[in-house]
């Protein structure tokens, strides 16, 4: 408790007058000083415009130049020290809260000067900041925004906290899915015998977050077995397993750490992330580690101690710190000694994301390597910053913090109890909206306005001809700044087409299909795996998997490619359609499964099959679709898919990206721009009317990878437009 109390006091008494880092040649007594400083907070402080002078000086008295100095809260009140360390400044008078002097300049705490009306000039120390990051500082307690009187963020930034707390920052390190790949492991199985039948490995292994514990997994391969020769292969100790030797343990991990563990104590960059533990896997990417990143290096790999370069203090703290408190933040007058504000503009650009949320990737398994003609950088597994940055909303005023961290209207400034009357050193000074931007670090699916419900635009349009209905559906992304979707390559949206009419609905007879990115729980191609006779399919490969009630859609490959517009490498003019790698299948026609006989599976109705059909073993699209209803296998429905499609050696597609070293397609929606998708469908006699729709799904991660590591899946409706044809 004395140390709650104590950082207490210093937040609200001790920096009032930041004693020990400013010094003043004032002629008043600090008795004097105080007596006026009531009388006139009494009275309101209004105060006439005068002039400041003074002089800016490190810790051993040298003056310095260049500094800024500014009245806090006015930037336009801001000067720059001569090459003595001089200032000159006009303060333009003032009502409310306790007037100062801020400065501040780049590598060292700002620092401030409160007053009523000193005589000047005045004189404050700036305390450096000292480089190399130190690997012996320990990340602080974001704090959970309830308690008040706890050492930690949200003593004072309260609202902040929650923020943080309702965001995917928090889930970075302990996201099951995450922690699942990482380790191998897959939730589908609880007992051994269900593990070994499916050709798993049941053994022990630690549980994240707590690697002091062991529990039972089912092993099936994961980012340490698979990047590693020395564990988790046959005959050996699994890469998490806690009695290893030295010569068993995994010594690449595939930088998963850098990013979504970046608050792992010791040494910033190439950590286990089974290393993360307290607030490192609690927290995620939380506020004392965003905070302590003092610069962007976008020629380094993303991370921490790499493409963020870390700052943690190493000066010994006074009163109540270990370590002299340093946090980089987007604003200059940050004077309050228990945050040791130190300016960095990056934090207000969208190159700060950058240094997570960009990533050329080399092949990561052993022996295996790129192509180096076409990734001469590195396959690009992450590129939202670089899409962002080619895109139209490359401006000053739509940086990624513009829609991710939205200003708050509501606040004076960051701290939660400030208000006009009280601001001061302590509580900080007034504050543009966007120079308060909430820390809810939105994503697609988060609040209750959805970003991703804001970023398409669907159009329809028909053309009648004989006995066919022509539809062209134009999707757009009117309302995001990179792709859609971004992030993780796994993510994917999907179009899906329905015709009707007074007469029932329009048979499918040309145009796209949803492809594999879709989900099936089987493909086969006819001729190779499959037999058709009529109304029956012979496919060995589904006897214990297909059922009644499920559906059969068969395509044909056309040779035509879709020539979409793409993403970075597949944005190349220089292309050809079937070099962006997405051949259009054509529908050859649905039919329900009525029963499976040991792979013969008997249909509703017969299907005119031709050698090389492609045929998927699908699920029925539900005559009402909601939103976030279970994902289902929706390959060879009339529509489209939109992802990018990642490529491991053994020519297996959409694989999570740690396995990949080629991309076979690349159609996602950048900004400002339109994918066309074309179809068209068969109008039976008498029939004169009816409705196209589209509908549009995203889904967060693929059924197959889910069903593998017993996941849950929904898809997320997230635009749709219906017009009479």
């Amino acid at each position: 408790m004395k140390f709650n109390v104590s950082i207490l006091l210093v937040t609200l008494l001790g920096c009032n007058k930041a004693a020990e880092n400013s010094v003043t040649d004032s002629s008043h007594s600090e008795h004097q000083h105080e007596e006026e400083h009531d009388h006139h907070h009494a009275e309101g402080k209004q105060l006439d415009p005068f002039e400041v002078t003074g002089t800016i000086i490190d810790d051993e008295g040298n003056p310095l130049s260049d500094a800024t100095v500014m009245v806090g809260g006015r930037a336009d009140t801001m000067v720059t020290t001569s090459s003595d360390g001089t200032f000159s400044l006009w303060f333009p008078g003032s009502t409310q809260g306790e007037p100062a002097i801020v400065g501040a300049k780049d590598g060292y705490r700002a620092q401030g000067f409160e007053f009523f009306k000193p005589d000047t000039p005045i004189t404050i120390k700036l305390r450096k900041i000292n480089p190399p990051d130190n690997t012996e500082y320990t990340y602080m307690d974001p704090g959970s925004g309830f308690d008040h009187m706890k050492e930690d963020c949200s003593h004072c930034h309260t609202s902040f906290s929650l923020d943080f707390i309702s965001s995917g920052h928090i889930e970075a390190t302990k996201n099951p899915l995450l922690q699942d790949l990482y380790a191998g492991v897959t939730n589908l199985h609880s007992t051994p015998e269900e593990c070994e039948e499916a050709g798993g490995k049941w053994e022990m292994g630690i549980k994240p977050g707590d690697p002091e514990q062991n529990i039972e997994k089912c092993y099936i391969g994961g980012v340490l077995s698979d990047i590693n020769e020395n564990c988790g292969g046959e005959g050996q100790n699994q890469c998490d397993a806690s009695n290893l030797q030295e010569s068993e343990r995994p010594t690449h991990f595939g930088a998963c750490a850098d990013c979504h563990a970046p608050g792992i104590d010791g040494i910033a960059g190439d950590r286990n992330l089974h290393e993360a533990i307290g607030f490192a896997y609690e927290y995620g990417v939380h506020c004392d580690t965003c905070h302590k990143v003092k610069d962007i290096d976008l020629s380094q790999p993303p991370g921490v101690g790499k493409r963020l370069v870390m700052g943690r203090p190493s000066e010994p703290g006074r009163n109540v710190f270990e370590w002299d408190p340093v946090y980089y933040g987007p604003l200059i007058d940050v004077p309050n000694v228990a945050m040791g504000g130190s300016y960095q503009p990056k934090f207000n650009e969208s190159q700060f994301c950058a240094g997570c949320h960009e990533q050329n990737q080399l092949a990561l398994l052993p022996n295996e390597t790129l192509d180096s003609n076409k990734w001469p950088d590195g396959l690009p597994v992450h590129s939202t910053f670089s899409e962002w940055e080619d895109g139209p909303y490359n401006q000053d005023a739509t940086q990624c913090q513009f829609c991710h961290m939205p200003a708050n209207m509501d606040k004076m400034n960051s701290v939660d109890l400030a208000n006009p009357t009280n601001q001061s050193i302590t509580f900080g000074f007034p504050r543009e909206p966007e120079n308060i931007r909430e820390h809810l670090f939105r994503g697609p699916l988060s609040g209750p306005e959805r970003l991703i419900d804001e970023a398409l635009y669907v159009s329809i349009s028909t053309t009648q001809h004989s006995n066919n209905l022509d539809v062209s559906i134009s999707v757009s992304n009117v309302g995001c700044g990179h792709a859609v979707p971004t992030g993780e390559p796994l993510r994917s949206l999907l179009l899906v087409v329905e015709a009707d009419s007074e007469c029932g609905t329009l048979k499918p007879i040309d145009g796209m299909t949803i492809n594999d990115i879709g989900g099936a729980r089987a493909i086969g191609i006819e001729g190779e795996d499959t037999t058709t006779t009529a109304q029956t399919i012979s496919w060995p490969q589904v006897t214990d998997m297909a059922q009644a009630t499920q559906v059969i859609r068969v395509v044909r490959p056309t040779g035509q490619y879709d020539d979409y517009p793409g993403v970075g490498h597949f944005a190349q003019q220089s292309l050809s359609p079937e070099e962006k790698g997405m051949e259009i299948l054509a529908p050859v026609g649905t039919a329900t499964i009525v029963s499976n006989n040991q792979g013969d599976i008997l249909l509703d109705k017969q299907l005119s099959i031709e050698p090389g059909d492609i045929i998927y073993l699908s699920d029925p699209w539900p005559e009402q679709p909601f939103d976030g209803q279970p994902s289902l296998h929706l390959a060879g429905l009339p529509g489209n898919s939109f992802a990018r499609v990642m490529v491991d050696s053994q020519g297996n597609r959409n694989v999570p990206h740690y396995k990949a070293i080629d991309m076979a397609s690349d159609n996602r929606i950048p900004p400002a721009t339109n994918a066309l998708s074309q179809h068209t469908f068969e109008i039976p006699e008498d029939c004169d009317s009816g409705d196209i729709s589209a509908t549009i799904i995203y889904r967060q991660k693929p059924l197959n990878l889910s069903l593998e590591r017993g996941w849950q899946t929904a898809d997320f409706i997230v635009a749709k437009e219906t017009i009479e044809w």
